[in-house]
Order: structure tokens, then C-alpha cells, then sequence
């Protein structure tokens, strides 16, 4: 089930980062038999969706090829965020048919991750496949922040049968936590066709005598809850897009089930290196009021923009699973500004009289800002012509504060808290 963090926990998180840190988006995608799929170009419909959100972390299912996955690459990701890179295309493992050559795949931010290895598990019918990614900061030798990011496809439609047939899969899942560090973070993301909470794998899933326990983000509880043409979950329905079918292909009936997942380990929901933020859990798209309509409907409307959701019509049956992940530790991008142009605290940012910063000559004769948690401007600092400077905080009253500087160019916001 879901804790809540400690506030000493979030005041460590701030505290124990120099001057920044680092929020990690997912998204898992049911892409829809890519690249056959109609209509056509859906790579670039694909890259417009990938621009609203710019995942991190980005998973996929029902890949038919590996050119497939290079042109997702080349052409969605890359062309925005020239930094990202794919792991190996491992064809399915699990059944030879032709109906089951869909594979998963993650791509994911260099700047962030280091894909240390892959693995396949294979199922009655499709593949597990697991990636380890190791956050690359600067401590990463002697601190190793890593995570075991599964990808599914669970088999399709009701009955009997096919329930036993998700249960199955489950277990070899459940059976491969076995063989992890009961510490480890994971995260297994999927299109696992579940109908409902009662369904014996989404208990097995979540099974708290697990090895590593799993949660599900946005369910308090796995007391039951029929997903499934039920609109009093239509904030969490991300399959069927359509009303009907486009081009003959894909499932169709409007917004009205709960297939795509992410489910994430319990320690996500508790440490202080790396946790899931509260809230950030959404079926991408979905404005909660489009039960049994396509998702580009104009009674649709929200939060989510009527462009986004005529991409999201076209391109899946399925609509994207996005969350976020927060730690406070640096990471070693390639697009972050070098050590010698960062506005950095010198010692602890646990300050209770004085705040002392390094700065360099790009911020000299400039003026930084410091904001409340209101967003409220608290006070104004004019640099000279000094590496170091001393901001009396004295008369600020406890509580997290943000300074920003004048020229964004070259510096991060950076967090303090002030304490008596």
C-alpha cells in the first residue's frame, strides 16, 4: 500500500543534494502493432506525443522489428533529445507464432541511466523482459542508485483461460523477484489486460510475502474494483481510444478499461535516494470525463489538450502510462551546466544564519532571488565581483526556500532550508 514520506525524509532529500536534483519521467506505451500498424508516419505523430511529456524513461509494447525500434529512436525521440539511446532488440522467446512476434523495449535519457544489462524471461506467450539501470551520478561508483525495470504483455481478453494464462505469467515474475536484493527498486510496467482487481494476477503481482513488495500507485487497497466498463474508474481507463475501429485495426468501444499498468516496489514509496512522487500517476490523456467515447472527442475536454488527443486517437488503441520518480542526487548530464558555471552552497543546506555560495565570474555584477514555497520573493542579492559570498537569512522564518539567479543561462534553481 501506499506511505506517505516522512517530512525529516523530504528535509534529508534537500539537504543532501549541493545544488540540485533530479526528477525522472516515465511513460509505458502500448504502441499497437508498430511499425505495421496504421496510419502511416505514426513515427511523427509519435514524436509529438514524446514532445508534451519527454520521458526519461520510455517502455513500449507490441514492437514488431527492430528497424521499428531504431525509427522510434532516429525519428521520435532523438530529433528532440538528441541524448537517449535504446537497449538490444531481442525478438520474442516465448511462442514463434505470428501472432506473438510483439516485443517490449525501453529507451532511455544517457544523460541519466546506464543500461547495465538485459535480460529475457520467457512465458506461455510473450517475453518478460527486465533492464537494469543504473542512475549515473556522480557518486554512482561507491553509491550505486539502481533499477530493475521489467516490461510485460500480458495475454488478452476475459474468461477463464486467458485469466490463468495472466496468472502464469505472474508467477514467473513473482519467481524472478526471487533471485533479486529484497532492496532493490523495481518497476514493472505493461499492458497486462486485467479486467478487474479480483484477477489472481493482479494478487500475485502485489502478493505482500512477495520477495520484493509491489504497489500500485494509484490503489490504496486491492479490495475489488471491476475497471471494466465501469465509469466510476474512467479516470483510470486507457484502452479503447475509439469508438470504432481506424482502418480496421485495434480494439474499439471508447474509453472504458484499465490494461496498461505500472506497478513499482514499496521501498519507491519510502527512501530517500529515490521515491515515487505523489500524484504523478496518470493514464496520459485521459481527462475523467470520456467514459465510452474516443479520447479526441470534443466533450473530452481538460487538462490534457485537444492536439495531444487527437495524436493519442491516431497513433494506439491504448493511451500512455506516465509517472515520476524523484532522488537528491546530481546526475552527470551532458546538458547540465558545467561545475565551474553552477551556482553551488558551500557546506550543508541545513541554514540557520548564513547562507554561503560559490559562484562564478558568469554570475558576477548579476542578482539572485530567493522564493518561499509560495513562490513569494523574499529577497534580492546583488553579486560583485567575488567567487564567494555570505546572504544573511537570519530573518528568514523556517521552512524550504529556492534561489534563482538573474542569468538562467548559466545556473539551476538550488534549494535550502532554514532552520533556527
Amino acid at each position: 500500500m501506499k506511505k506517505s514520506i516522512p517530512i525529516l525524509v523530504i528535509m534529508l532529500m534537500i539537504l543532501n543534494t549541493g545544488y540540485t536534483q533530479t526528477n525522472i519521467k516515465t511513460m509505458f506505451y502500448n504502441l499497437l502493432y508498430y511499425p505495421s500498424g496504421n496510419p502511416q508516419n505514426r513515427e511523427l505523430i509519435l514524436k509529438d506525443i514524446l514532445d508534451t511529456y519527454q520521458p526519461d524513461i520510455f517502455t513500449v509494447c507490441e514492437l514488431e522489428t527492430r528497424e521499428g525500434a531504431d525509427e522510434i529512436l532516429t525519428e521520435s525521440i532523438q530529433e528532440s533529445t538528441p541524448n537517449f539511446a535504446r537497449a538490444e532488440f531481442i525478438s520474442n522467446q516465448s511462442d514463434n507464432s505470428e501472432d506473438n512476434q510483439l516485443q517490449q523495449m525501453i529507451f532511455y535519457n544517457t544523460d541519466k541511466f546506464i543500461l547495465e544489462r538485459q535480460q529475457t524471461h520467457t512465458t506461455y506467450i510473450r517475453d518478460i523482459n527486465q533492464y537494469t539501470l543504473v542512475l549515473n551520478t556522480e557518486s554512482q561508483e561507491t553509491n550505486p542508485i539502481k533499477i530493475e525495470y521489467f516490461v510485460a504483455h500480458f495475454k488478452s481478453s476475459d474468461g477463464t483461460a486467458n485469466k490463468q494464462i495472466r496468472l502464469d505469467m505472474a508467477n514467473v515474475y513473482s519467481a524472478i523477484l526471487e533471485t533479486l536484493d529484497p532492496e532493490a527498486y523495481v518497476i514493472f510496467s505493461g499492458d497486462f489486460n486485467l479486467y478487474t482487481s479480483s484477477e489472481p494476477a493482479y494478487h500475485e503481482i502485489l502478493d505482500p510475502t512477495n520477495n520484493i513488495v509491489m504497489v500500485d500507485p494509484i490503489n490504496s487497497d486491492i479490495s475489488f474494483q471491476s475497471w471494466h466498463n465501469n465509469e466510476s474508474y474512467s479516470d483510470r481507463h486507457t484502452q479503447a481510444t475509439r469508438v470504432n475501429q481506424l482502418n480496421g485495426v485495434g480494439a474499439y468501444s471508447g474509453m472504458d478499461d484499465r490494461f496498461d499498468f505500472t506497478f513499482i516496489s514499496e521501498n519507491l514509496t519510502t527512501s530517500s535516494d529515490l521515491h515515487y512522487v505523489s500524484d504523478t500517476y496518470k493514464a496520459y490523456g485521459n481527462n475523467q470525463n470520456c467514459y465510452n467515447l474516443d479520447i479526441n472527442d470534443l466533450n473530452c475536454t481538460g487538462i490534457f489538450s485537444q492536439s495531444l488527443r487527437d495524436d493519442l486517437y491516431l497513433m494506439s488503441d491504448h493511451l500512455p502510462v506516465v509517472m515520476e520518480l524523484f532522488t537528491p542526487h546530481n546526475t552527470l548530464s551532458l546538458n547540465e551546466y558545467s561545475t565551474q558555471d553552477r551556482l553551488e552552497i558551500i557546506g550543508t543546506n541545513l541554514i540557520e544564519k548564513n547562507l554561503t555560495l560559490r559562484i562564478n565570474n558568469n554570475l558576477f555584477n548579476s542578482q539572485l532571488y530567493i522564493y518561499n514555497q509560495l513562490g513569494q520573493l523574499v529577497k534580492t542579492i546583488s553579486t560583485k565581483s567575488e567567487s564567494q559570498i555570505s546572504i544573511d537569512v537570519s530573518n528568514l522564518t523556517n521552512g524550504i526556500y529556492v534561489i534563482k539567479s538573474s542569468n538562467n543561462e548559466f545556473v539551476n534553481p538550488i534549494k535550502f532550508f532554514k532552520t533556527h
